[in-house]
């Protein structure tokens, strides 16, 4: 790939603007190999000999340290290896002992069953006669028992492993020989869903315990900031990192594209044009967005602007033979574009790609790395395109792109401490085995002594000889959501046809009456939304507009159970409720407001954890005569969330705020910032920890603007129920400089 040509045939586009700020071009580098310090087996080498491969110096790392009896993490770049690695140490184990099994997961069940394809030919080749299978929600039930008799490698997802761990009886024999549990992606597993899979794991160990296993853990990771410690929480284990990568790697070249420089079309539309750009030139491209609406209309948008090339959606929603045809389609060269949510971001075999366009900053570097890591795989140069949205942490990027190219990657939290989460899960270990509450407390969370008195009292467990067992009428593993959503679900409905299904909270703002949205590139309205029958009616519309929620929130305040001083404000941390009305819809057609509605719905509930803080002094003496008092902390307050993921691998909607001039506990100013999740995700703790660093980004971020009063590139957040009025930048900045030790570049 001609990389400066290419670039070149971007700019002399007809609505080239000057889009492109920055261009970095990251070299290339040679791949280090190495053998384990005591050869392989025989099969294994006759494999890596038949498939001409040598071993890169972080998978001889991994199998020296498996070898060593240590639990393990990989965490180096995308395409590296890690596979072949860990099925490598995998296979020593099962090798070892003919009755020896292994347990790995996948985050999705794509990629676990990409996975399978790939371990089938790596057993038929190295004779193991492991039968690696899936066994998830797509298994036939009549092929679940033979794989629960026959096969020694179990593929499977955390999901399905919940369900599956109160039918420990007929995984009795795969379970009593298990030797060796592989976490993929395990990046993934942070906040709420970290949490859940913690104490999925800990069911897993004490079921395993029970039957006189004691498995050790191989993980896969990104590059994050804190390996061992996620891996720590995730697992229970310490764990050797392995993060020195030997693979080559080809030359990439990374451009920061600023969609304002045209403000006449959105980044959206901008990146539908450059991924058609790409096409024509035969470039192989896949494009990432931020959502379901947004993959559908940039597929559409790159379908119309390079007709004569073939381009598909991918994302979730779609079946299974929906989504493994077009992986199919993509790794066969028969597709010239896909756009996609960040379900390819994962290691599913997509082939060879040339470029990767990133609609929008994805949330966090690390993620940033890992999508545009998708091409390149053949040590070929490759490009990566960042299109910059108008939202505050995209703009920061175009002002200040050493950050991505420059900066540790984030940290991974999780939500280990969520008393919803521990509550569920001693449940499910109560319902598989008998919970002893003096001694398990290691295992099942903090306080369990108290937890099951609580549980005994309300008739869920009993006591006796044995432990403590469930007694419930319900069926606990059906209780909890491992990924943290309400079992309330809404069905989307067209003509009969279900079109999709969405969990309630996301309908009120998603698939209230009048709202419009699209599936598989087709438009739909919604007529109908009737919660008591969990029902949206719609129908299929020929209609270029589109709708935003109108939401506003109240808040009640716990205790707080931590307390401290940023700069000259008070701020404590502790229990919240946070209250949601959908009080209305916006219409837009294309970028533009053509109307508005209002709408009388039920109100949103969330019990979470929050950070507040209250100023020393009176806010007049921290402002300008002209800064409005409500806009500047309406401001701060968004520019305090925009940041947050800079410090932690959370996603943009996993944080909110209020803002107040007159809290009704305190009767002084107020500004609130909350884990969008019920029992918290550890964001809100980090932040409490953190908030000179949060406060200093935050300001960073809104004094580099050249704005009066607060625009998209440093404050406006689209998320905002009061429509982001009233705002004030200037006035945020000086409170922003407030919250900090020794602001930077203040007069305060």
């Amino acid at each position: 790939m001609n990389v400066e040509g290419t670039l070149d045939r971007l700019r002399s586009g007809p609505d080239y603007r000057g889009q492109i700020v920055h261009i970095e071009t990251l070299s290339g580098r040679p791949a280090t190999f190495r053998d384990p310090a005591a050869p392989l087996g025989e099969p294994l080498q006759r494999y890596l000999d038949a498939k001409r491969l040598s071993l890169y110096s972080h998978q001889a790392d991994a199998i020296d340290a498996w070898r060593a009896g240590d639990d393990i993490l990989l965490a180096t770049r995308t395409a590296s290896g890690k596979s072949l690695a860990f099925a490598l140490c995998v296979s020593e184990s099962l090798l070892e002992s003919r009755d020896a099994t292994a347990l790995l997961l996948y985050p999705t069940k794509a990629l676990a069953h990409d996975q399978v394809n790939s371990l089938r030919a790596f057993d038929s080749a190295v004779g193991l006669g492991a039968r690696p299978a899936a066994y998830d929600g797509d298994t036939p039930q009549g092929a679940r028992s033979r794989i629960r008799r026959d096969s020694r490698i179990i593929v499977s997802n955390f999901y399905g492993l919940h369900e599956y761990l109160p039918q420990a009886q007929g995984l009795q024999r795969f379970l009593s020989n298990l030797e060796v549990i592989v976490i993929d992606e395990a990046h993934r597993y942070r906040g709420i869903l970290g949490g859940h899979a913690e104490r999925v794991l800990r069911r897993l160990l004490r079921l395993a315990a029970s039957l006189g296993a004691r498995p050790r853990f191989i993980l896969a990771s990104a590059t994050i900031a804190n390996p061992g410690e996620h891996a720590k929480a995730l697992s229970g284990r310490d764990v050797n990192v392995i993060d020195s990568d030997g693979s080559a790697q080809g030359e990439r070249t990374v451009a920061i594209w600023d969609s304002m420089a045209d403000p006449n079309r959105s980044a959206a539309r901008q990146a539908a044009a450059i991924a058609a750009n790409l096409a024509r030139q035969h470039v192989p491209t896949l494009v990432f967005t931020g959502s379901r609406v947004g993959t559908e209309l940039v597929a559409r948008w790159t379908a119309q602007m390079a007709p004569d090339r073939k381009v598909s959606p991918y994302r979730g929603g779609y079946s299974p033979a929906e989504r493994r045809s077009i992986e199919a389609d993509l790794r066969d060269g028969r597709l010239d574009v896909v756009v996609s949510t960040n379900a390819l971001e994962l290691g599913i075999d997509i082939g060879s790609l040339d470029a990767v366009v990133l609609t929008g900053y994805p949330g966090t570097i690390a993620s940033t790395w890992q999508q545009i890591g998708r091409a390149g795989r053949a040590q070929e140069p490759s490009l990566g395109v960042l299109v910059a949205g108008d939202d505050p942490l995209d703009q920061y990027l175009v002002r200040r792109p050493h950050i991505l190219f420059s900066s540790p990657t984030e940290a991974a939290a999780i939500a280990i401490n969520n008393p919803e989460i521990m509550v569920g899960h001693v449940l499910c270990a109560a319902a598989e085995l008998p919970v002893d509450a003096s001694a398990e407390e290691p295992t099942l969370g903090p306080h369990l002594a108290e937890v099951v008195v609580e549980l005994e009292g309300d008739g869920l467990l009993a006591s006796s000889t044995a432990g403590y067992s469930y007694s419930g009428t319900f069926r606990p593993a059906s209780r909890v959501r491992i990924d943290g959503r309400t079992r309330e679900t809404v069905e989307i409905r067209a003509n009969e046809e279900l079109i999709e299904e969405m969990e309630q909270p996301r309908a009120l703002k998603h698939a209230h009456e009048g709202a419009i949205f699209l599936h598989r590139g087709q438009s739909y309205r919604v007529l109908s939304l009737d919660l008591e029958r969990h029902l949206a009616i719609a129908e299929a519309v020929e209609v270029r507009e589109h709708t935003e929620a109108l939401v506003s929130r109240d808040y009640e305040l716990g205790d707080g159970e931590l307390s401290g001083s940023a700069g000259k404000w008070s701020m404590w941390a502790g229990d919240v409720v946070i209250r949601e009305w959908i009080t209305g819809y916006r219409l837009f057609a294309g970028d533009e407001m053509v109307g508005q509605r209002e709408l009388e719905l039920p109100p949103i509930e969330l019990y979470t954890r929050a950070v507040w803080l209250r100023p020393t002094v009176p806010l007049g003496e921290l402002l300008e005569r002209d800064q409005d008092p409500l806009g500047s902390l309406h401001a701060a307050e968004h520019a305090l969330i925009h940041a947050m993921p800079l410090l932690s691998m959370c996603d943009r909607g996993d944080a909110g705020g209020i803002s107040a001039l007159a809290d009704r506990y305190a009767r002084i100013p107020l500004i609130v910032l909350y884990d969008g999740y019920t029992g918290g995700t550890g964001i809100t703790e980090l932040a409490f920890e953190r908030i000179d660093e949060l406060a200093t980004i935050a300001w960073d971020m809104v004094s580099g603007c050249d704005c009066e009063s607060g625009c998209p590139r440093c404050v406006y957040d689209r998320s905002c129920g009061s429509g982001n009025e009233p705002k004030n930048r200037l006035g945020a900045v000086r409170i922003l400089a407030s919250l900090q030790v020794r602001p930077a570049g203040s007069v305060l």
